[in-house]
């Protein structure tokens, strides 16, 4: 690539075409690597204006990004990268071959990190099932238990209302018993009192007759 090319500005529009990602997609990733320290060159109208190296660096990004890798992380990376000049057409041409071999390390850690990343949320995804399994069994436990108490509970209510009946019909029977005997007993009396009543009557007559 010649001075000219690697010297000639691009805008966003033109970058984001070039890389195959969104234009909110560049700026967000522009964003990230200018907090940390990178600067892109800008025109009159405070518009990011993207060079060879810039892109490369961009490209890089986008091979890291595409590895499901923490945008945070990789704009850590790529920031250092660039400050190192990485990026620069000569620094590029003389690193090919450490390019190539520090990429294949990259991506095999990358992997790595990747496989551990997706063990933990298997990790997680079964301990939140099992945690789940647990507490439906408790749910259902307790609600059993809950049944059991309150069918007790059901049943000693109906047992003492059936005792408190039988005890106020004891009463009315037994008040009813007594009643009937006091008539009884009244009855008796007052035959008795007119049976006393003739035989005097009778005696009377036997000495004034």
């Amino acid at each position: 690539m010649n001075n000219t090319e690697e010297n000639f500005g691009y805008f966003a529009k033109t970058v984001s075409e070039r890389l195959g990602i969104a234009k909110d997609t560049l700026r967000s990733w522009s964003l990230k690597l200018e907090a940390e320290g990178v600067k892109f060159e800008r025109n009159a109208r405070d518009q990011r204006i993207y060079y060879e190296k810039d892109i490369r660096a961009l490209e890089n990004m986008k091979e890291l990004m595409d590895l499901q890798q923490p945008l945070n992380d990789v704009s850590k990376t790529i920031a250092n990268k660039i400050e190192k000049s990485f990026y620069n057409e000569n620094e590029s041409i003389n690193n090919t071959e450490i390019t190539d071999s520090v990429s294949q390390e990259e991506n095999a850690l990358i992997t790595q990190e990747k496989q551990m990343q997706n063990f933990k949320k298997e990790l997680i995804k079964e301990l939140s099932n099992k945690q789940s399994e647990i507490m439906e069994q408790f749910k259902n436990d307790l609600t059993k238990e809950m049944s059991t108490v309150m069918q007790d509970r059901f049943e000693n209510a109906v047992n003492e209302a059936v005792k408190m009946a039988l005890l106020q019909e004891r009463k009315e029977i037994k008040k009813q018993v007594v009643q009937e005997i006091e008539e009884n007993a009244l009855q008796i009396a007052s035959g008795i009192e007119k049976t006393n009543e003739k035989g005097f009557l009778k005696r009377l007559k036997r000495l004034f007759g």
